[in-house]
């Protein structure tokens, strides 16, 4: 259980909150765990402000913002980078808390886009109307007498409850697709064009892949990010809240609030 919040500490959490300056690993923990408005720390911390790896070169995340933009036709206040990327370190639920932003790093984007998720979520559901036997099929066999087994392999299932769940959340993640898939393809030449951006920076900064996720609305992405941090609260030890947890596509998790 953590500690009673001194005033000293109180003063400092609110100075952090200001965003003038990235915070520290530690300073990031004591914001989490202390502060109960999680969709303000992922709006000031993840969506908003120049990160990290643009630190030394905010107009050059401009330009990149610009480029995502004009690729995606999207506004380029629409796009911004998240996670380690935007911290420095890994804001990730999970051991991975904490792990430095490094060459090996993925950089992850976000992209608000209502026609994107709904072509992304339209191909995904498409793609899955092939996996496993038909609903004719299955309607069939439900209603013989005979009980039957549907066979579906793990991968198969596992994406399909991944895509429904995004949708409900009102995010689409294009690598859900499969590989040869024409709009994955043409999603992650859009975003993989704009990675000489990151070798122009002093110093160079070598990613290992660019992934992007497209959110209907801000609203939508500000709760999905909210929900992560609300979860890192409590693996890092903040009191349990009567929520449901769900684990994502990505490996985060998702807590969704009870009414």
């Amino acid at each position: 259980m953590t500690q009673p919040t001194t005033q000293k500490q109180s003063e400092e959490l609110l100075k952090l909150l200001s965003g003038n300056k990235l915070p520290t690993q530690e300073e990031f923990k004591r914001l989490v765990t202390a502060i109960d408005s999680h969709t303000v720390l992922a709006k000031v911390f993840l969506l908003e402000g120049t990160p990290f790896v643009f630190s030394q070169s905010p107009m050059k995340y401009v330009i990149f913002r610009e480029q995502v933009a004009e690729r995606f036709n999207v506004g380029y206040q629409d796009v911004c980078i998240v996670g380690s990327a935007k911290l420095g370190f890994s804001p990730s639920p999970t051991e991975k808390y904490g792990r430095s932003f490094q060459e090996t790093s993925d950089v992850d984007v976000v992209i608000i886009s209502e026609d994107w998720f709904h072509q992304g979520s339209g191909e995904l559901f498409k793609q899955f109307n092939f996996v496993g036997p038909s609903a004719s099929s299955t309607r069939g066999a439900i209603k013989s007498s005979k009980t039957q087994q549907i066979h579906i392999e793990h991968k198969d299932w596992a994406d399909i409850k991944d895509s429904i769940r995004n949708y409900v959340f009102n995010n689409f993640n294009p690598g859900l697709l499969v590989d040869d898939n024409p709009l994955r393809q043409q999603v992650f030449e859009k975003i993989s064009s704009t990675a000489g951006l990151f070798l122009a920076l002093e110093p160079q900064v070598f990613v290992s892949k660019i992934r992007c996720r497209f959110f209907r609305t801000w609203k939508a992405a500000e709760e999905y990010y909210a929900n992560s941090l609300r979860l890192l609260s409590r693996y890092l030890g903040a009191p349990e809240e009567e929520n449901e947890v769900i684990e994502d596509d990505a490996g985060a998790l998702l807590v969704k609030p009870h009414a």
